[in-house]
């Protein structure tokens, strides 16, 4: 072990020192209370001449607040800087000239040059209003300091700038910005208006600073700038002459600088070298080389010291390229014209040709990306100036570049590409302009395709009702080969093009159907395209005509966009088409006859009207199955005109049949696979959910019981004719040679496996099983095929025409002493059986997909019958339409019944939905109780309850018993209405027997009694939860009632307030009366009016004792409890 080393003496003596590291505490304290000592009000008192510790330790916690990042700090710091050197107020006296040159020096110009937060933001905001102070307006260097001259403050500056020496790269350029910001702080204060030679003095300084480094030309050029903007005209031209002797005219800040210049004075006399205004168009030959920065000295002058050095390539733009936007804007607002042509030569010559030819660098290409970004964003509310921007060279290098992700500038395309968008979202107005450019011009028709994006699809979405005419306009050419595409591509493109904008919303649902709308107009496009054009190729329409069903089945969900459905689909119609099919002819003249009268005749109540849409829909659909060659539209031709007959009426509910008619139509469409088909049936049995029959609702549950198997969907849809033929014409197929060999290697596999299991030797009942459910090993056809669908089966059956065996059934085979040679004949029969077994195996794995298929179509056919139920529920819960309680037990036994999870859920969420609309409308409708009553009867939702009860004992899974509990709550509250409502009746009437309301509610609590009992002796099987939620209900209406009998009773309290007051009122109009009485007595008798004056005045001090009487007692019987009765006793008989 190592001995521990002693301490010295000067290490004790340090552990009583205070150690340097400070605490997370002692930092957020320090903090705070540098917070809490800003938001307190600062000394502006002047800075003294002797300073003291308390006024370093003030000087220091100014400046440190003036470099602070926060900018109200900085202002307040700066303000109380500003005061306390030159006097904030009128009556202020500046601080002497040694204070403030101590300042300027050691605090002000030194600062500049700090790097430390805010600092130079800080510092150059005193150091422009002192020297504007000192040297401007109020000139009080002039009177106060007249040893501090202009010249000399700008030397302080140079001085306290100076990078001298061998110096870090990184102070070397806080020096020079912090030269940079002090001259800066001279131009901005305005020191130099008075006095040109002050000007020219900062002007050579900054041009001084520019020579340093590259990066400080543009920054310096943005001074000068500043400058020109304020200087007088004079003083304008001398310095462009200067500019121009010292080659800087031809430079991006020299550009700058005459365009400020030039805009600012007009007429002012510019150097007649290099150029009079450099956007003319003389200029522009040599205007690309120099907003490229390539640094070339176009100049004839040769000497080498007037060359300037060339910068490195930055993502930044140079400031020259808002001056040239602000200057064309300018221009568009006083010359249109002469803007327009100035602009496109602008941009042809200089970005064009020098950023996006092909000789361009990346770099010089990412510049131009960045440039036109800037133009668009400028320009977007001049459409004449932006259409220049996308001329060739720049569209080509955008396409290409955008196109694949692997190119250099695929970004900075992208970029560009999404200015566009918002652009256009920003000013709608601007989108034709901007989508003629993509597409024709200098673009391409099909621009998203040639750039694997989305542009143009949302362009489109931007389009509104006064621009859509022209976007159609420039999306439907005339001539399809001016598009640069073969015509199949390009109808594809144009189809996909108006599925865009027939997708758009319409702004307003009260909007008229006939007036202007982007979605109405791009569907008749389209739906014209699809149906009528006949140039269009016929591989094509298909395609297009599929676009339009899915643009209608998007603007059915839209009711405000009904019009534009119908008008789309009426501009189907030709002239003289109708006369060339003589079948079909006369029919669809009707529909459109129809059609056209629906939507034009709007009248009646919203019922109808509603009624009228939906018809018209219907119609509007047939027409589209007649286009696409649908082979069962007459016979919907032929129901519609049953239904417009029945509903062309003024009573509606007389219409007997209708409704049974629309559910027929409604569920021959939903077993089409088509979006269309389902949402119109959505829609057009939301309209009529209210006239439906019990009969049309047993239509419409029907389906709901089908099995969900190849047999439920014959039954569904009366496939048995088309299989026995597609059965047939299976059979036909084979010749008749086939068929003998066929029975030959049957027979052959009978013999084979007759001895096995699974060919051939099932049952009826076993074939049926598994035909229901696919797991069969093996089964005969109706005609002695054997079909196999288990490899066990397929490889017994292979063994026994091989006469092997499986490798791991060695022991159970037995030994062969047969030769196994065999004959040219065996062979080829042998070849034979193999293949019929093979043969089988394929139609087995056939059969079990057709099986598949067969459950996914009624499973499918279920999910659409489900939506409309759920529709109906939705619609008619709230009017308490007792044809709703019927669905509930259709969709019980769904839930019991199928072995498909989503039906099952969906059908108890409509269940459960159903019993929300019903709380709902009880709470939300003030006559529901009254349209319970005229609706419901009671001995139909008793029995009702009792089926539900005994549905629920059906199947004991926790699904089925949270539905049918559901269901059966619904129920028992109506029921309860219903005896609430007997209740309130024989309160009105005042009689005694409530025998009705005891039948209801014993009734309900008898049958909840009865299928508690039998689940108790364990007669069926139920949940326990069937029972918790019906106790919960119970609470729950309990809580309730009991509310509701509260309440009752405080109006009735209330009410014999009211009766009290009204009778004290009564009373003292009796007293006043009797006392008027009485004076007139008095007047008449003055001595029995004095006697009945003196019995009223004891009369009243008699209850006034009386009641002092009963506070004493309440008072002593609050202060002695409960366990000094006696005591209160007493004091009551006392008081008595």
């Amino acid at each position: 072990m190592g001995s521990k080393r002693k301490r010295s003496a000067n290490e004790a003596a340090n552990d009583n020192q205070q150690s340097n590291k400070r605490s997370k505490k002692q930092t957020s304290a320090q903090t705070n209370g540098s917070t809490a000592k800003t938001s307190t009000t600062l000394d502006k008192s002047p800075f003294v001449e002797q300073l003291t510790a308390e006024e370093r330790k003030r000087e220091l916690t100014l400046y440190e607040q003036l470099g602070s990042e926060d900018e109200n700090e900085r202002i307040e710091a700066a303000g109380t800087i500003i005061s306390a050197l030159l006097g904030g107020d009128e009556d202020g006296e500046p601080v002497p000239e040694t204070v403030l040159l101590r300042h300027l020096e050691k605090r002000l110009f030194r600062g500049l040059a700090s790097g430390r937060n805010a600092s130079r933001l800080g510092f150059s905001l005193v150091l422009t209003e002192v020297l504007g102070q000192l040297f401007g307006e109020k000139n009080i260097a002039a009177a106060k300091y007249p040893d501090l001259s202009f010249d000399k403050v700008l030397n302080i500056l140079v001085e306290q700038t100076h990078a001298g020496g061998n110096v870090p790269g990184q102070e070397e350029r806080d020096h020079y910005f912090g030269q940079l910001f002090g001259l800066e702080c001279f131009v901005r204060s305005g020191t130099f208006f008075a006095d040109q030679s002050r000007w020219f003095a900062v002007l050579d300084l900054v041009l001084k600073l520019s020579q340093k480094k590259s990066w400080l030309k543009s920054q310096c050029g943005f001074v000068i700038v500043q400058a020109v903007t304020g200087m007088d005209k004079k003083v304008a031209e001398k310095t462009l002459q200067k500019l121009a002797d010292e080659g800087l005219a031809k430079t991006p800040e020299g550009v700058g600088i005459w365009l400020v210049a030039l805009d600012r004075y007009s007429d002012m006399k510019v150097p007649s070298q290099p150029w009079t205004h450099p956007l003319v168009a003389t200029s522009l030959a040599a205007l690309p080389a120099i907003l490229k920065d390539s640094g070339r000295d176009t100049s004839n002058d040769g000497d080498a010291s007037k060359k300037q050095k060339q910068s490195n390539w930055t993502a930044q733009l140079h400031f020259v390229w808002d001056l040239v936007l602000a200057h064309f804007i300018k221009l568009s607002d006083q010359d249109v014209d002469r803007a327009t042509e100035q602009f496109q030569q602008f941009w042809n010559r200089v970005v064009d040709e020098g950023f996006f030819s092909k000789n361009s660098s990346d770099n010089q290409k990412f510049s131009g990306f960045m440039i036109f970004q800037k133009m668009l964003e400028g320009t977007v509310k001049c459409s004449y100036l932006v259409k220049k921007l996308f001329s060739k060279n720049m569209m080509t290098c955008l396409m290409n570049q955008a196109a694949k992700e692997d190119r250099y500038l695929h970004r900075a395309a992208l970029k560009a590409l999404r200015a566009i968008e918002g652009a256009v979202e920003a000013q709608p107005a601007v989108l034709p302009d901007v989508l003629k450019q993509l597409l024709s011009n200098h673009g391409t028709y099909n621009f998203d395709q040639r750039t694997n994006t989305k542009t143009v699809e949302k362009l489109l979405q931007f389009a509104e009702a006064q621009t859509i005419k022209r976007v159609l306009d420039i999306l439907k050419l005339k001539d399809a080969s001016k598009s640069g595409l073969e015509a199949p591509k390009y109808y594809q493109a144009l189809g996909q093009y108006l599925f865009k904008l027939a997708s758009i919303p319409s702004e307003t649902s009260d909007e008229p159907a006939t007036g202007p709308s982007v979605a109405g107009l791009a569907i008749q496009s389209l739906t014209a395209l699809a149906f009528s054009t006949e140039a269009v190729p016929e591989n094509i329409k298909g395609a297009l005509r599929t676009k339009a069903t899915s643009a209608f089945a998007r603007l059915v969900k839209r009711p405000e966009d009904f019009g534009h459905l119908c008008n789309a689909v009426l501009s189907i119609r030709k002239a003289g088409e109708l006369e060339k099919d003589q079948l079909l002819g006369p029919v669809l003249q009707q529909a459109f006859e129809r059609l056209q009268k629906l939507i034009t005749s709007q009248q009646g109540s919203e019922e109808s009207k509603a009624l009228q849409q939906a018809l018209a829909l219907l119609y509007a659909v047939g027409i589209l199955q007649y286009y696409n060659e649908d082979p069962d539209v007459v016979d919907l031709f032929n129901e519609l005109e049953e239904c417009y007959d029945r509903l062309d009426g003024d009573n509606l509910e007389e219409a007997e049949g209708v409704s049974e008619y629309l559910v027929e139509i409604l569920l021959a469409m939903v077993a089409r696979p088509s979006s269309l088909m389902r949402q119109v049936s959505q829609q057009v049995f939301e309209a009529f959910t209210h006239l439906l029959s019990s009969q049309a609702l047993e239509l419409l549950t029907d389906p709901l019981t089908a099995e969900e198997n190849a047999r439920g969907q014959q039954a569904l849809f009366s496939t048995e004719d088309e299989d026995m033929n597609d059965a047939d014409a299976g059979d036909s197929e084979h010749s008749d040679e086939e068929e003998l060999d066929s029975d030959v290697e049957i027979v052959d596999l009978e013999e084979a496996g007759s001895d096995e299991e699974g060919l051939g030797g099932d049952s009826d009942d076993e074939e049926n099983s598994s035909d229901d459910d696919g797991e069969g090993k093996g089964k005969q056809n109706g005609k002695g095929d054997v079909e196999f669908e288990d490899p066990e089966a397929l490889d017994k059956a292979l063994a026994d025409i091989l006469g092997t065996h499986r490798l791991d059934k060695d022991a159970e085979a037995a030994e062969s002493d047969q030769d196994s040679d065999m004959t040219d004949s065996e062979m080829m029969a042998f070849d034979d059986k193999l293949a019929e077994v093979f043969k089988q195996r394929a139609k087995a794995s056939n059969k079990k997909k057709d099986q598949k298929d067969a459950k996914d179509t009624v499973v499918n056919f279920k999910h659409r019958v489900l939506d409309l139920l759920a529709i109906f529920m939705k619609q008619e819960a709230p009017r308490v339409n007792p044809l709703c309680f019927d669905v509930t037990l259709p969709l019980l036994q769904l839930v019991r019944m199928t072995t498909t999870k989503p039906l099952a859920n969906k059908a108890s969420d409509i269940i459960a939905e159903f019993s929300k609309g019903l709380k709902k409308a009880r709470s939300s409708n003030d006559n529901y109780v009254d349209e319970v009553c005229d609706k419901v009867d009671r001995e139909d939702m008793l029995e009702l309850l009792r089926t539900l009860h005994q549905q629920a004992s059906e199947d004991p899974s926790h699904a089925f018993a949270k539905a049918a509990s559901t269901a059966s709550l619904a129920v028992v509250s109506i029921l309860f209405v219903l005896a609430e409502k007997e209740e309130e009746k024989h309160e009105r009437t005042g009689e005694e027997d409530q025998e009705d309301e005891k039948d209801i509610i014993e009734s309900v609590f008898e049958c909840y009694a009865e299928t508690q009992r039998k689940w108790c002796l364990g007669e069926i099987r139920i949940q326990p939860s069937f029972f918790s939620d019906w106790l919960n209900w119970c609470q729950s209406h309990a809580n309730n009632a009991a509310a509701a009998r509260e309440k009752r009773k405080q109006l009735d309290e209330m009410d014999i307030d009211v009766e009290e007051e009204e009778e004290e009122k009564e009373v003292e109009k009796d007293e006043e009366e009797s006392e008027r009485k009485s004076v007139k007595e008095t007047d008449k008798n003055p001595k029995t009016g004095i006697e009945k004056k003196k019995k009223k005045k004891a009369e009243k001090d008699t209850e006034k004792e009386e009641k002092e009487i009963i506070e004493e007692i309440k008072e002593v019987e609050a202060e002695k409890g409960k366990g000094k009765g006696k005591g209160k006793k007493k004091d009551k008989k006392k008081a008595k």
